[in-house]
C-alpha cells in the first residue's frame, strides 16, 4: 500500500511506543521486567502491535462493510450460538474494574491478549461480510463491539491504534 511517509513515521512511532509499553505493563507488579526487543515487537502473540494491528485489522473490517453498505445488527440471530468471544467482551469492565482496584494494568493486557486471540479465530472460521448470510449483520455488531473494547483497553494503557498497519 501506498502511505507517505509522515504517516510511515507516525505509525512506527505508536507501535514503538505501544511495544514498549505493553512490555512493561503486562508484567505483575513486583516483578523483574525482562526486556527483549524482539518479542516486543512480533506481531504474534503477547505483544502491543499484535494488539495493535488486530484492531487496525477490525476497523478495516468495519470500513468494507460501511462501503458495501452492510447493516449491523445487534439482535441476535434465530439459531445463534453464544461465542467465546462475546463472552469475552462481556467481561470487560470487570477486568477494568480488577485492575483498577488491585492497581495491577497487566490484568488488562493479558484480558486485551485472549480477546484478540479469540477475534483471530472468530475471522479466520467465519466470513463476517456476506451479504448472503443472515448472521453477517450480527458478526459485523461483534465486530464493532471488539474495535470498541480493544481500543477502550489500550487507551487505558496509554496505548494508540493506528489508523493503519
Amino acid at each position: 500500500r501506498e502511505i507517505d511517509e509522515d504517516e510511515k513515521e507516525k505509525i512506527a512511532e505508536e507501535v514503538a511506543i505501544g511495544s514498549l509499553r505493553y512490555s512493561i505493563l503486562k508484567q505483575t507488579t513486583g516483578k523483574d521486567i525482562i526486556f527483549d526487543i524482539d518479542k516486543s515487537l512480533s506481531f504474534e502473540g503477547d505483544s502491543g502491535p499484535y494488539l495493535q494491528y488486530a484492531t487496525v485489522r477490525a476497523n478495516s473490517i468495519l470500513k468494507k462493510a460501511q462501503m458495501s453498505k452492510m447493516p449491523f445488527d445487534t439482535g441476535i440471530p434465530d439459531g445463534w450460538q453464544t461465542t467465546n468471544l462475546e463472552r469475552l467482551l462481556e467481561r470487560f469492565s470487570c477486568v477494568v474494574e480488577r485492575a483498577g482496584q488491585e492497581y495491577a494494568p497487566n490484568y488488562i493486557a493479558t484480558y486485551l491478549t485472549e480477546l484478540s486471540g479469540e477475534f483471530n479465530s472468530f475471522y479466520a472460521s467465519h466470513k463476517i461480510i456476506d451479504a448472503e448470510d443472515v448472521t453477517s449483520p450480527y458478526r459485523l455488531a461483534l465486530t464493532q463491539a471488539f474495535v470498541h473494547v480493544m481500543t477502550s483497553g489500550l487507551n487505558l494503557l496509554g496505548i494508540k491504534v493506528p489508523n493503519q498497519m
